[in-house]
C-alpha cells in the first residue's frame, strides 16, 4: 500500500533527471539493430480506491466498515521502431543497469535490418505541478468522509432504501516522453470519481440505480458536488424505476439524451475511426476519406484539450502535441486517430492520440474526448416527432464488434414515447445496431450539448484508458431494441 506524498513530483523529478542523463546510452543500444528510431516512457501513476456499503434491516441502518485499496504503478518503457515493425520492452525498476538491460531487450525483438540511425540529446522537459488538492496527497480520512457522507444521505432521503454502496476512486499520473530525435515533453494529469447505488424496496417490487459525479480535477470538486448530490440523484433514479415496465421488442426510432449517451457513438463509429483498425482493414470507413458517411447535421470530432476531459493531455503518450481533430465535418469524412506508427503506415498526420495503459504498454491509437457537435433543435421537438419510440435517459457501457459490423449498449434508464409524449419508465433493454450504419442512422441533432466527465473507461486489446464523450440529444432510426 501506498500514502499519499507530498513528496511525489520530487521523486518523480529524481528519476526524469536520471533518465535523461543515461537516455543516450539507452538509445544507442536499442538502435543498435537497425531501429529508424526509438522512445521512452516513464511513469508514476497513484491509484487509490475506497468503498463503503450499508443495509437497513428490522428498522436499523448497519454500515460496514470503508474498504480502502492503493497502487503505485511506476517504471519505465523502450520502444525501438522501424516501419510497422517495433520491438517494445519495461521495466518496474529505476536503475540505469535495468534500463540498459531493457534497451537490449527491446532491440533484440526488432529484427535486424539497416545501418542504426543516430540519436541527438533531449533536455529536461519543464514537469508540470499539480494543484494542492490532488488527489494523491489528501488524507484517507478525508476520502472516507465522504464516502460516510454519501451512505447516511442515501439513507435520509427515503425510508425505502435497503441497501447503499459508495465507491471513490482517483488517479494521479506523472509522466515523461524522451526520443532517439530530441524530442521531450511531460504531463500531470489527475482524475477522480466517486459513484453511489441504491436499492429501494417497497410494495413487492424494488428497483436499484446509480450516479456519478467526479471528472479531472481535484478533491476540491467535491465542494462544488457534494456527495449528497450524488446520493440524491441515485435514489430518484431509483424511484424512477420502481415504476418501470417492459416495452415491446424490435426496430424503433430512438432519442439518446446527451452527454454519457455518447458512449453510443464511442462504440459505434469512434473505435473505427482509430488508425490501427483502418490499417487493419477492419474500419469500413478505410479509404473513404472526403466522402459523405452521415447527415449534414453530424460533425464528430475527438478533442484532449477539453477543460476537464478524462482524456484531456497537453501532450499524447509518444510526446506529441495534442489537438483537436475533425473526424467527420457535415457528414463527411475527414480524418482518422493515428499515433506515430500507423500515421507513418497511412501516409496521414499524427493527430496526438497515442495512448497506453501504462508503462508496461506499448501506444495505440485511441480516442480521447469523443464529442459529436450540437444542432439546433431543442429535445422537446425531436422527442415530438417520435409516434412510437424509446428515449434513452441513461445510457450504460457499450460494445462494437468490428468482424460482425454490430454495436450495442445498455439502457440503464429510458421512458417510451407515444405520440411525440414521454409516457412510462422502462427498464432492461438494450439497443443494437450495424456499425457501417450508424453515423447514417443521425437523424437530427439537438441543442444541448454536453460533455460528461465523470465516467468513462474504454478497453481495447488488454489495456484501459480513460475517456469521455460528450453530445446532444439525437434523433436514431435503424435501431433495435431487444432485451438484457
Amino acid at each position: 500500500m501506498i500514502s499519499p506524498s507530498t513528496d511525489t513530483d520530487a521523486l518523480f523529478r529524481a528519476e526524469a533527471a536520471r533518465l535523461l542523463e543515461v537516455a543516450p546510452a539507452l538509445f544507442r543500444r536499442a538502435l543498435r539493430t537497425g531501429g529508424a528510431w526509438a522512445d521512452l516512457f516513464a511513469e508514476r501513476t497513484a491509484h487509490h480506491r475506497l468503498s463503503m456499503r450499508g443495509k437497513a434491516s428490522g428498522g436499523r441502518v448497519r454500515f460496514g466498515k470503508p474498504v480502502v485499496a492503493a497502487d503505485l504503478v511506476a517504471g519505465t518503457g523502450l520502444r525501438v521502431a522501424r516501419g510497422a515493425a517495433f520491438g517494445y520492452a519495461a521495466t518496474a525498476a529505476g536503475e540505469p543497469a535495468a534500463w540498459l538491460a531493457m534497451a537490449e531487450d527491446a532491440a533484440a525483438r526488432l529484427k535486424p535490418g539497416a545501418a542504426r540511425a543516430e540519436c541527438v540529446p533531449c533536455e529536461m522537459p519543464d514537469l508540470p505541478d499539480l494543484p494542492p488538492d490532488a488527489p494523491d496527497v489528501v488524507a484517507v480520512s478525508e476520502k472516507t468522509a465522504l464516502l460516510e457522507a454519501a451512505v447516511e444521505a442515501a439513507f435520509a432521503l427515503d425510508d425505502r432504501v435497503a441497501r447503499v454502496s459508495a465507491e471513490y476512486h482517483d488517479r494521479t499520473r506523472r509522466t515523461v516522453v524522451l526520443t532517439s530525435e530530441g524530442h521531450a515533453s511531460a504531463t500531470a494529469t489527475m482524475l477522480l470519481g466517486l459513484r453511489v447505488e441504491v436499492t429501494l424496496a417497497g410494495a413487492g417490487r424494488s428497483g436499484t440505480a446509480f450516479a456519478v459525479t467526479g471528472g479531472a480535477c481535484g478533491f476540491g470538486h467535491f465542494f462544488a458536488h457534494p456527495a449528497e448530490e450524488a446520493a440524491r440523484a441515485a435514489v430518484e433514479r431509483a424511484r424512477r424505476l420502481l415504476d418501470a415496465r417492459p416495452l415491446a421488442h424490435g426496430a424503433m426510432p430512438v432519442a439518446l439524451a446527451g452527454g454519457w449517451g455518447g458512449v453510443w457513438l464511442h462504440e459505434a463509429a469512434g473505435h473505427l475511426l482509430e488508425a490501427d483498425l483502418v490499417a487493419a482493414g477492419a474500419s469500413p470507413w478505410g479509404g473513404r476519406r472526403g466522402e459523405v458517411v452521415a447527415a449534414p447535421c453530424v460533425t464528430l470530432a475527438d478533442d484532449p484539450t477539453l477543460p476537464g476531459g478524462r482524456g484531456s493531455a497537453p501532450f499524447d503518450d509518444e510526446g506529441a502535441p495534442t489537438a483537436r481533430t475533425t473526424l467527420v465535418e457535415a457528414g463527411v469524412l475527414r480524418s482518422f486517430l493515428t499515433d506515430r506508427r500507423h500515421a507513418e503506415r497511412l501516409g496521414l498526420p499524427r493527430t496526438g492520440n497515442a495512448r497506453r495503459q501504462d508503462y508496461r504498454h506499448a501506444p495505440a491509437p485511441r480516442m480521447t474526448n469523443l464529442t459529436l457537435a450540437p444542432g439546433e433543435a431543442s429535445p422537446e421537438e425531436l422527442i415530438a416527432e417520435i409516434r412510437e419510440g424509446l428515449y434513452v435517459r441513461t445510457a450504460g457501457s457499450g460494445v462494437v464488434r468490428p468482424a460482425e459490423d454490430r454495436f450495442s449498449f445498455e439502457v440503464l434508464e429510458g421512458r417510451r414515447i407515444e405520440r411525440g409524449r414521454l409516457t412510462h419508465p422502462v427498464a432492461g433493454v438494450r439497443i443494437e445496431g450495424a456499425a457501417t450504419d450508424a453515423l447514417a442512422g443521425i437523424a437530427a441533432v439537438g441543442n444541448d450539448f454536453r460533455l460528461d466527465t465523470a465516467r468513462g473507461v474504454c478497453e481495447k486489446d488488454g489495456q484501459s484508458v480513460p475517456v469521455s464523450v460528450g453530445m446532444p440529444t439525437v434523433l436514431l432510426h435503424g435501431l433495435k431494441v431487444g432485451g438484457v
